[in-house]
């Protein structure tokens, strides 16, 4: 099947132009030819992007050597062919000087296909020719910018140490540094890598940068030069030597830490230890006091209503007492690990009614209400006494902190599935409440409200955190709900006894 071929001929005779175009049909083509006769005709035709240009040497407005102007500088890789009816061998050799691709004599027209197959085959060789250059002229220049801008110094120098390549970082280290000091075993022994730390001076400053020196190899595998990349670690070297000084200075504190800590745990021990027995040592004679009061009282009914009043003051102060040392004892056994607690079937409900009874005359006296609402019994394990000092200290706080006139109410259920329920107490006052910011800090130790303060209301601050510790101790949770001016409600969740 004949090879299309776009064909530009520049030839003022028709028979000769035909006789072109039939040879170039036997040739195996089939030309789509432009026939032109003039210069005009033919710089217009070129805009057709001809494959090949047969040129007749001698036109009556144009030469051969004029066409093969116009193509140099307008399409220099087209290739023309010249033909001619007489031509000596100095305008053959003239013709190809100018870049014609060969040339013909038109008695000779049979070797016109053998004559464009090479044209065409050197113009696809001088194209991939081209294309090769250019990308080996991109490829350079990118080498070379990266060896420009980097942010090493590089370099190539050949095995006499003449430098092939290099970057302005490199060029600025100190040339009394000998080159290829580290590059010998390359030069020597072919090793394939060199890599050390080297010092260089630069700017009467000494450095520290980290050297790779490689061998650069030929197409016969023979080394010829030898790369460098030098990296300046100078700032990571100083970096390591200060986290290496700050390591060692950290452990040591870390020493001092661990002595102060030791130090600290004796003291708290013997803080603990402290609190116990001067607690054991307070509760004896305040248990004394306290039942010599209740015996004076019992004997002086009908007596003066002062001297009745005197013992109510110190009955009720020594049980403040009591009351106190009983929370420091707790809390010391807390801090100590010997809190323990029995694990007896309790009615929270029978313990709730209870603890309202003992509240009632504090109550009665601040003229606040009390209501218990319980549904049915309330069972679980543990400790009566500290689930009772639980519900105490609870009442105790909401008769304290609530205003004349207000209301305290017990609440006690059963909640959640059948498989994990719990028993809940809520103790719901009307009175001052806390604000949402110190909420989060009631159940720390010794910690007071701003409305203790402002109201001049006595305590320690300890209530709530007993009762947090002897909750979490019996395997439930205690939290507090609260609105400033509106009231609190503390609730206890339990689990239910099985």
């Amino acid at each position: 099947m004949p090879t299309p071929l776009r064909l530009l001929v520049a030839e003022d005779f028709p028979p000769d132009a035909e006789l072109i175009l039939t040879e170039v049909r036997r040739a195996g083509y089939e030309p789509v030819a432009t026939i032109v006769d003039t210069a005009g005709k033919f710089l217009r035709a070129l805009d057709d992007e001809p494959e090949v240009v047969i040129c007749d040497y001698t036109l009556p407005t144009m030469t051969a050597p004029d066409a093969l102007a116009i193509l140099q500088a307008k399409q220099p890789d087209l290739p023309l062919i010249v033909v001619s009816g007489t031509m000596d061998e100095a305008t053959c050799v003239n013709s190809l000087r100018l870049g014609a691709a060969d040339y013909l004599l038109k008695d000779r027209l049979s070797r016109l296909g053998p004559a464009i197959d090479h044209a065409l085959a050197r113009r696809e060789l001088d194209r991939v020719a081209r294309l090769a250059e250019q990308r080996r002229d991109e490829t350079m220049n990118i080498l070379l910018g990266l060896v420009e801008h980097s942010v090493a110094a590089i370099s190539v120098q050949n095995l006499s140490g003449r430098t092939m390549v290099s970057n302005d970082l490199y060029n600025q280290l100190s040339t009394d540094h000998p080159p290829l000091a580290s590059a010998a075993p390359i030069r020597t022994a072919g090793a394939e890598v060199v890599q050390r730390q080297e010092l260089f001076a630069i700017d009467g400053e000494q450095r520290t940068f980290h050297a790779v020196r490689y061998p650069v190899r030929d197409g016969t595998d023979t080394v010829f030069a030898v790369g460098s990349i030098l990296v300046d670690i100078t700032e990571q070297k100083r970096v390591e030597a200060d986290l290496r000084r700050a390591r060692t200075e950290l452990e040591a504190r870390n020493q001092e830490l661990d002595v102060a800590n030791a130090e600290l745990r004796e003291v708290d021990r013997l803080k603990t230890e402290f609190v116990a027995s001067v607690s054991h040592e307070l509760r004896t004679p305040l248990t004394s006091i306290r039942g010599y009061a209740e015996l004076l009282l019992d004997e002086a009914e009908g007596a003066d209503s002062q001297t009745t009043k005197m013992l109510d003051i110190i009955d009720r102060n020594a049980r403040r007492l009591l009351n106190l040392v009983e929370d420091l004892l707790l809390l010391s056994k807390i801090d100590s690990r010997t809190l323990t607690h029995e694990a007896v079937e309790v009615d929270l409900a029978d313990l709730s009614e209870g603890a309202l009874l003992v509240l009632k005359p504090s109550a009665e006296t601040a003229n606040v209400s009390l209501k218990l609402e319980m549904d049915g019994e309330l069972p679980v394990l543990g400790d009566r006494g500290q689930l009772e000092r639980v519900l105490l200290n609870l009442l105790s706080n909401a008769v304290k902190f609530s205003n004349e006139g207000g209301r305290v109410i017990v609440r006690g259920t059963v909640e959640g599935e059948a498989s994990d329920q719990q028993v809940v107490i809520r103790v719901i006052d009307s009175g001052l409440g806390v604000s949402a910011e110190e909420l989060p800090k009631l159940f720390n130790r010794f910690f007071r409200s701003a409305s203790d303060a402002a109201h001049k209301i006595p305590g320690t601050g300890l209530g709530l955190a007993v009762v947090r510790e002897i909750v979490e101790n019996h395997g439930g949770s205690v939290t507090m709900d609260s609105v400033l001016g509106q009231g609190s409600t503390v609730t206890v969740r339990l689990p239910v006894r099985r």
